[in-house]
């Protein structure tokens, strides 16, 4: 038989990710040292997915707003894009998140390395003002901070520099 905070762990995350909003207000489960080891959380938009989220384990607030993650990876099947982090933050409300420490975007091409990014679920947008390096097949470039939209608009901010080989 399955440990009961197990269980009431696997009912809220069926409820957070697939049910009516009102089952996520009248949900109130104890998070007092529990967590949820092999998360996934799977963004649909159409039902295609857009991207798989895997958490090697997931702590949640108090308030049931965030989860707090170790080894974080994200697939974006569609674009050909990897995402890791040893940690992230993910907001079940507003859908925002924040990747932190060692942070890697792999594609066929290129791998881009960053300390830290946030993802505004709202606004569309990639950010951060941490050190970029993208080391691609023909060229290296780096800057300080980044911002990048949904229409694969990408802005490095400052002390840009680009080496071509």
């Amino acid at each position: 038989m399955l440990p009961a905070f197990i269980v009431v762990s696997i009912l809220f995350l069926f409820f957070v990710f697939s049910g009516d909003r009102e089952y996520k207000r009248d949900l109130s489960v104890s998070r007092a040292n529990s967590y949820i080891q092999g998360l996934k959380i799977v963004n649909k938009k159409n039902g295609v997915d857009m991207w798989v989220m895997n958490a090697r384990k997931a702590d949640f607030t108090k308030d049931e707003t965030q989860a707090r993650m170790d080894s974080v990876s994200m697939d974006f099947t569609k674009e050909g894009a990897v995402v890791n982090a040893d940690s992230g933050i993910y907001n079940l409300n507003s859908k925002d998140l924040l990747l932190e420490k060692n942070v890697t975007i792999q594609t066929k091409d290129s791998i881009i390395h960053a300390k830290s990014l946030a993802w505004n679920a709202s606004q569309g947008t990639l950010t951060t003002d941490s050190r970029i390096l993208m080391e691609g097949t023909k060229c290296t470039i780096e800057g300080d901070g980044l911002a990048a939209t949904e229409d694969n608009k990408v802005t490095l901010m400052r002390n840009v520099k680009a080496t071509f080989f």
